[in-house]
């Protein structure tokens, strides 16, 4: 790519093959059936910030900004799925968001607003989207609490293709406080 060539870029955290695999039967079952498209694996994420159309050229200040953040891991449960209207997507959410997420969130927003990044100014709140583009909302409410054990983040490329988003993670930082 060229460095005027845009990304679709965003941070999140980011599980690996073991821990995809242990979400899996869970995450499978809370998807709606017949009425959106279910995220799959591979699309399964909490994103931390949205950064949207960053030119190639800026990759390197998203990086730098990435590498400045001194957050602790953390534990963050799920135990709720609501239907969002707007976007038409349903998703897991997290009634309590850690301390050390929050700090998370806290310190990439900062460093990378310090870089001239445009940062969206709406307070976070931590959900995993479990499928979009939903007609029928599923049942919402309180749900068997899921775990997810953070350790690190990711910054991820969303590169759009006919049948769904794919996501490419193009680099990842450890969470050791």
């Amino acid at each position: 790519m060229n460095a005027d060539t845009p990304r679709r870029l965003f941070f999140a955290l980011w599980p690996g093959e073991e821990q995809r695999a242990a979400l899996a039967p869970r995450l499978q079952a809370l998807q709606p059936t017949g009425h959106g498209r279910p995220q799959g694996p591979g699309q399964w994420h909490v994103t931390l910030v949205f950064l949207g159309s960053v030119p190639e050229a800026r990759l390197a200040a998203a990086r730098a900004a990435a590498a400045d953040v001194r957050a602790a891991p953390f534990e963050l449960v799920f135990d709720a799925v609501e239907y969002w209207q707007r976007p038409a997507v349903s998703c897991l959410v997290a009634g309590q968001s850690p301390p050390a997420l929050e700090a998370l969130v806290a310190q990439l927003r900062a460093g990378l607003a310090a870089r001239g990044f445009g940062i969206e100014q709406r307070p976070f709140r931590a959900h995993l989207t479990l499928a979009r583009k939903v007609t029928r909302p599923p049942p919402a409410g309180p749900c068997e609490p899921l775990l997810w054990p953070a350790a690190a983040f990711a910054l991820v490329e969303s590169v759009t293709e006919r049948s769904a988003s794919r996501y490419q993670p193009l680099g990842h930082w450890p969470l050791a406080g």
